[in-house]
């Protein structure tokens, strides 16, 4: 009855453990350097492990040809690792494929590839595509899409997506709405500077409005200076504060 019972919790335990590509790596192995063939051996966490150490040590044997496969694994904690380290180590050989996973299914893929565009400077091809993420339904996303598109300096002079950034002005994420503001005032155009004001009024909290009011005073217009004067009769003290500080630093 006992070897039965044993053989039991044996074949139990058999059964319960993870079935993976490749063994623990012990501490006397966390420097070697593998080739790319013993790295497409290991299981998707030992990869990352070894990904991470590359970010620490840097690029040498076959790292470079290892970071290149991770771009396309299959598991997205490989890519986004790949991704990471290309933009720590700023290999812009990279760039090409960080440009493709902007079309990523995966959120955080698509985040880190936009990080890696806006650190390399992206091909201006890819202008529209990051134009198109700052709709992204995740706000990291969007966030990080309005920065990368002011990498772009013809985008700047064409103004092809301009309107596109001003009619999201509703935006309701605070950190996506500054960002919207910084870009509107990178453009120049002075035919967006009418509905920053307008939002100025139907701003919905005092920490917005007053992003909206640092933004306007960067573009010394007369319109700018009158709204702003007009606020230092608000009934936010903070909103005071802050319009009285801007007339004195840019008027």
């Amino acid at each position: 009855m006992r070897s039965l019972l044993a053989f039991s919790l044996c074949a139990a335990s058999l059964l319960v453990a993870p079935a993976c590509r490749s063994v623990p790596v012990t501490n006397g192995e966390q420097n070697k350097r593998l080739t790319l063939e013993e790295f497409v051996l290991l299981d998707w966490q030992r990869q990352v492990e070894y990904l991470e150490q590359v970010a620490v040590r840097g690029t040498r044997g076959d790292d470079d040809r290892i970071i290149a496969h991770a771009l396309t694994d299959d598991d997205s904690g490989v890519i986004v690792k790949a991704l990471e380290i290309s933009h720590i180590l700023s290999l812009k050989e990279h760039l090409p494929r960080a440009e493709e996973l902007l079309q990523s299914n995966d959120a955080i893929i698509r985040w880190r590839a936009l990080l890696l565009v806006e650190k390399l400077n992206g091909n201006e091809a890819v202008l529209p595509q990051v134009a198109r993420l700052t709709g992204d339904k995740e706000w990291l996303v969007r966030e990080t899409a309005y920065r990368v598109l002011r990498t772009f300096s013809s985008e700047r002079k064409k103004r092809t997506f301009f309107y596109t950034v001003l009619f999201r002005l509703n935006e309701k994420n605070p950190s996506v709405v500054a960002e919207i503001y910084r870009t509107l005032v990178w453009y120049d155009d002075e035919s967006a500077w009418p509905y920053m004001i307008k939002r100025s009024y139907h701003c919905k909290s005092a920490s917005e409005l007053i992003l909206v009011m640092r933004e306007l005073a960067r573009t010394k217009t007369r319109e700018a200076q009158v709204r702003l004067k007009t606020l230092t009769r608000s009934q936010s003290v903070i909103v005071r504060q802050e319009a009285n500080d801007l007339l004195r630093e840019y008027f």
